[in-house]
Order: C-alpha cells, then structure tokens, then sequence
C-alpha cells in the first residue's frame, strides 16, 4: 500500500512546483518588458523635450528660394584645364616667376610656368568673393542700402586688415561719415574695382554675418570648382599661409566668374575713375555726394603706360598686391571668337626692386604673354 502511494505523492508535488516556476517566470518576462517600455518612452519623451547636442557649426545665411532673381545663378563648372603637347614652357621670357595662359575654347593650357606653384593670391582673392556675393544677392538687393559703421571701420584698419585698400570716407569736412549708406551694387563695385576692403568687408557682413561664415562659402565654392590647391581663410586677400592658389586654379576662377555679366563689367581694365554715392542726412533730408574709386587697374598702367595688345581685346583685369605674394593679375582677353585667360605673379625674390619696377614688370609680361603665345 505505501509503495504504491508514495509516488503518486511525489508526482503532485512535482506539478505544483512546475506550475509556480511557470508562473515566476511569466511573471518576471512581463515585468522586464513592461519596465523596458516605460524606459523607452520616458528616454523618447526626454529627447524630445531636451535639446539634441551636436558639433558647433558656423551658421550659413541660405541664398534666396527665387533662384531666377539672383544675380549670377550657378555658372557652368568649366572643365579643368590640361597641358597637351603644345603647351609650351615659358622661362626667361618673362620676368614674373609663375604664369598660365589658358585658352578656354580648347580647354587647353597654351604656355606656363611654375602653373602649379602655390602663393597667396592677395586680392585676386575678391574675384571668389564676387562670384559667392553673386550668386546670394538677388537683382533687387542692388540698390539696398547698406551702412558704413565703426566695427567695420575698426576691422579693416586693424589686425591683418591694416594697411588694405579702404575706398569709403570715414570723415569729410569735419564730419563723420559713418552711418553713411552705399547701394550693394556699388559695394560690390567698390570690390572688384579699387579693391576696397571697406566695400569687402560691408558685404560679408551682410552676407554671412561673420567672415569665418563668409569663407566657408567661399571654399565651398572652391570645391564644387574641383579646385584642389585652392583655399581661404579670408575674402580681402590678405597674407596667409591657409589663404592660397595656384596659377592654373586662379585661372579656373577667372573663368568661372566671367559668366557672371555684372562681374565681368566690375573687372573691366578702367583707366579713369568710379564714381559711387553715398547717402545721408543733411538737415533732416536724404542728400549724396560722390565718392571716386580709383581702378587697381590703372595704377599699374600708370607705370607701363606704352603697354599694347596685338589684336587683343582685354576684356576684365584683377589685380593684387602684398608684401608676400608682391605684383598678382588675372586677365582675359578676347581674340575673335575666343576667350584667353592669363594669371601670373611674382614673389620676393630678395631683389631690391622698387614697387613702381614691379608694377611696371608685371604690365610688360602680361604684354609679352598674350603678344607671344596667344595665335
């Protein structure tokens, strides 16, 4: 009797334990699930109210929706230009140490030397700033008015501004000029003509806020050029070991940039000078008065004033200045039916050559490139 019961005993306790473990285990798996949504949800709802962080960025003003009302939208992307067996090596010819002649309708590379040097462009620099100024502004920002202000005058007057083109007056008759406003249209000219850093400066404010932003724009637009020696760090031109190019990629920008047709008329080589205006307030009411520019063209012209193309048209000119990167010019001509771009320069060569000397030089070699190497 007790042999055949004791089993049976064992038996229903075994399923009475089987059955609780079941239970504790169900139990806890609804428990580990129900905690983890509820953590997942408050995890979502804390995201959602609490702010994401993330790398600082430098904050880009974004160009306008209307892209059929900007000035100059998004030029063809020129393909880059090669050396062919044609291409010939320039040396003693000229006195500037590098040089490029580009015919843009072949895309070929017709003379050179040193084409790949890197150097800084020093205001050749204001021709990327154009092109980035113009494909923000639209063409009815060009006669908005923008105002001459202290910390704009502080900026190009002090730290590695000092000692930059400044155009606009700060004071006339014992008056201060600040506060004064000049139309986007002018400043942009005030850039490209005089190379006026009081002009540069206005506009990238306007544009960007900071210059830091401004340049970044800038090299953005560098690199959708496929522009791999090209880099800024400024939008004046002013020394610097990050704000550099090359002949050939300076040559890329020119011809970019010549697809703008307000660009290509600021760059034009003028021999006499630019008359802006500038608004202010007398007596309570709007007045102007006239403010000169005298074309950086000119200045160097001034210096080689027999300088003569051979059938060429020179159609726009930029040219730069700096104790480092010395007498830069970018140039396009024009023959009939085609378009050469040339870009040269020189750098401190330990000669004690006088500015008026450099100036000079550099009128005879654009001379001496275009008369002989352009068919």
């Amino acid at each position: 009797m007790n042999k055949t019961q004791t089993p049976k005993i064992a038996k229903k306790n075994f399923d009475s334990e089987a059955i609780i473990a079941i239970f504790l285990l169900c139990l806890s798996v609804f428990l580990i699930f129900t905690v983890s949504i509820l953590t997942f949800r408050s995890c979502e709802s804390e995201q959602e109210s609490s702010p994401q962080i993330t790398t600082p960025t430098v904050p880009i003003t974004p160009p306008p929706t209307n892209q059929n009302s900007l000035i100059f939208s998004s030029g063809t992307v020129i393909p880059y230009a090669t050396e062919d067996a044609t291409t010939q090596a320039v040396s003693s010819e000229i006195d500037a140490f590098y040089a490029v002649l580009i015919d843009l309708k072949s895309g070929k590379i017709v003379a050179q030397k040193n084409a790949d040097l890197v150097f800084s462009p020093a205001s050749m620099t204001k021709v990327m700033t154009l092109i980035v100024a113009c494909e923000f502004f639209t063409t009815n920002d060009l006669n908005r008015q923008l105002p001459l202000t202290y910390d704009v005058v502080e900026h190009v007057t002090t730290g590695n501004y000092a000692g930059t083109e400044i155009s606009l007056p700060q004071e006339s008759g014992g008056y201060t000029c600040i506060g004064d406003t000049y139309s986007i249209k002018d400043l942009l000219y005030g850039i490209g003509v005089s190379s006026a850093a009081d002009c540069t400066y206005m506009i990238v404010k306007e544009i960007a806020g900071t210059e830091e932003a401004f340049v970044n724009m800038m090299n953005a637009k560098a690199r959708e050029l496929g522009l791999n020696d090209t880099e800024f760090d400024n939008a004046v031109g002013f020394d610097s070991t990050t704000n550099v190019t090359t002949a050939k990629d300076m040559a890329q920008i020119m011809a970019y940039a010549m697809q703008c047709n307000l660009i290509a008329d600021i760059l034009k080589p003028r021999t006499s000078n630019y008359t802006i205006t500038a608004h202010w307030e007398k007596d309570g009411e709007p007045a102007t008065y006239n403010v000169n520019l005298k074309p950086s063209y000119k200045s160097r012209l001034d210096k080689y004033t027999s300088f003569s193309l051979s059938g060429i048209n020179l159609e726009a000119c930029k040219t730069g200045y700096t104790s480092e990167s010395f007498i830069v010019t970018s140039a396009v001509s024009k023959t009939t039916g085609n378009r050469y771009i040339l870009v040269l320069g020189d750098k401190d060569n330990g000669t004690q050559e006088s500015i008026t000397t450099k100036f000079k030089n550099t009128m005879v070699d654009m001379e001496t490139m275009f008369n002989t190497f352009v068919p």
